[in-house]
């Protein structure tokens, strides 16, 4: 628990405040003076609990007492741990020893996951302190949704929020995958859900499928020669036939280069037919005068003379390729002729075939439509798991949901028959399927009644739960008639945990025996009022 705070900028008189473990009340003046300092207080224990609240930028402690230190100390299992916080570093915390020495730097998050780790509340500290720190100036002062952290925050996370706190978490992080699982959100699984779809298809298919294999196996047969004989042929000549038909293949490929080769021979030849130059020499003589025509006559002649060879090896290479072309030619033929002589059945053969491709291709499109089939067969059996699943831990929500709140009512009927002599309706909870909240008091919507109810289900759930502190403001307080208020009190001193509050009803010896600090006109926190005018 928080058992102290330290500070130099406070009043010489409360540089050191002591907290009690139960009740800690911050009286005012008897007459409800302002601007004492009783919520700052509060703001700062919400700063020992890892708040940010009290020194915002532009806030008047920022403003008018500028950075300071402030010093806490907490005490867990007999054992006491300091730290402290500097307003100028509002993301750090430093751990020190009981005489303010830094042990080490942490970080804001580090520091809350230490209180976390000391008080077990089944929540982070700091939702705890977003939803039960009541300080004026927050927005979870609104009586009439005590269950949320801000007026317009959604109900869905208020709920989740109360689960957690009752120790529901796994049930959540349950419904959270199977939600990722499906892709849906629980509060919209009624809507969409969806009809299975069945699967029929599979068997017709199945059974298609084994009736055309049979069909194949009566064409083909399970015996090879056999099937051979039916297609018109044997075996051996099957195998013969197919030899004969690849050397075939082979040799009209090599027919087919012999004739290029020898077109492009042919065509070379005919480039090297020698032309008469003398004409074009003579004519050259008359553009340039006194040229040497019979230098170029050389030069021509000697090339006429390489196309003359080259045309001679050509004819040469040509008169080789042709006999070997004429005998692929007459092999082709030869093959040809013998493959006609070998007594297949062509038409019988390509019949049969035929029948034998479209038989096997509609086999296999049966059986990828099958494998289609059984896949979505397969995802739609996860899905129906998985939407089983969901409509369970759907059913765990709500039942928990349930069994919260009937502990939550039962409890504040109890309280509230302890303030109000069982005279008065206590307020009830309700949380509809559709995850909407009811907080009312059935018959009073007074804003006294109002403060009452939120106190009381702030109580409830400090006697129900792990929450390890609540802070109630004065501005919540003093709505609360005297007579109801002073039953409070034994509500508050009864909780055995603490419980932070302003008053200013100074005269009540609850509020006296577990005053902590005690705020006057002439007595304030900082020792001055930085709203009073200097005139």
């Amino acid at each position: 628990m928080l058992v102290e705070i330290q500070c130099d900028r406070f009043a010489e008189e409360y540089r050191t405040i002591r907290l009690n473990a139960g009740l800690n009340t911050v009286l005012g003046s008897t007459g409800g003076g302002n601007a004492l300092g009783k919520s700052t207080f509060l703001w700062i224990i919400d700063y020992a609990f890892g708040g940010e609240g009290y020194c915002t930028a532009g806030s008047d402690v920022k403003r008018f007492v500028k950075d300071h230190t402030i010093f806490f100390t907490f005490l867990f299992d007999e054992t006491h741990h300091y730290f402290y916080r500097n307003t100028a570093y509002p993301k750090q915390v430093c751990r020190s020893d009981k005489d303010g020495h830094l042990i080490e730097k942490l970080t804001l998050e580090e520091y809350r996951k230490i209180l976390s780790s000391f008080y077990h509340p089944g929540v982070p500290v700091e939702e705890i302190s977003a939803h039960f720190f009541r300080i004026y100036g927050r927005d979870n002062t609104y009586e009439k949704t005590p269950l949320l952290t801000k007026p317009r925050e959604s109900d869905d996370k208020a709920v989740e929020f109360l689960l957690k706190l009752f120790g529901k978490q796994s049930i959540l992080n349950a419904l959270h995958a199977a939600e990722e699982d499906l892709g849906i959100k629980a509060s919209q699984w009624q809507a969409a859900k969806k009809q299975p779809k069945t699967f029929e298809k599979i068997e017709e298919n199945e059974q298609t499928i084994q009736a055309l294999k049979r069909r194949l196996e009566q064409l083909m047969a399970q015996d090879g020669n056999a099937g051979m004989e039916y297609l018109g042929f044997n075996a051996d000549s099957y195998e013969q036939l197919a030899a004969m038909r690849k050397n075939m293949q082979q040799l009209c490929r090599r027919r087919d280069r012999l004739k290029v080769r020898i077109g492009n021979l042919r065509t070379g030849n005919r480039d090297f037919i020698n032309e008469p130059v003398r004409e074009d020499f003579t004519q050259l003589s008359e553009f340039f005068p006194g040229v040497n025509l019979k230098a170029f006559e050389e030069i021509e002649g000697f090339h006429i003379r390489i196309r003359e060879i080259l045309k001679e090896e050509a004819d040469e290479e040509i008169a080789e390729l042709e006999p070997m072309l004429q005998r692929c030619e007459a092999e082709i033929k030869r093959l040809r002729t013998k493959i006609e002589d070998a007594g297949i059945s062509t038409d019988l053969t390509q019949r049969v075939l035929s029948q034998c491709v479209s038989v096997s291709k509609r086999i296999d499109e049966l059986e990828a439509e099958n494998r289609q089939l059984q896949h979505e067969k397969d995802l739609q059996e996860a899905r129906i798991l998985a939407e089983r699943r969901m409509e369970q831990l759907i059913a765990d929500r709500d039942a928990a949901i349930a069994e919260a709140v009937s502990a939550i009512n039962v409890r504040m009927k109890a309280f509230n028959g302890t303030v109000t002599g069982k005279t008065e309706n206590p307020p009830v909870l309700s949380i509809s399927d559709a995850k909407e909240i009811r907080f009312e008091t059935v018959g009073n919507t007074s804003e006294g009644t109002a403060c009452k109810s939120m106190v009381l289900y702030d109580l409830a759930i400090l006697a129900l739960t792990d929450v390890p502190a609540i802070i109630h403001d004065g501005n919540i307080l003093h709505s609360i008639s005297r007579e109801h208020f002073e039953k409070l009190l034994t509500l508050y001193e009864a909780a055995g945990k603490q419980i932070f509050i302003a008053a200013d009803r100074a005269e009540n010896d609850i509020l006296k025996k577990s005053a902590i600090l005690q705020l006057t006109e002439e007595h304030r926190l900082y020792g001055f009022s930085w709203g009073r005018s200097k005139e």
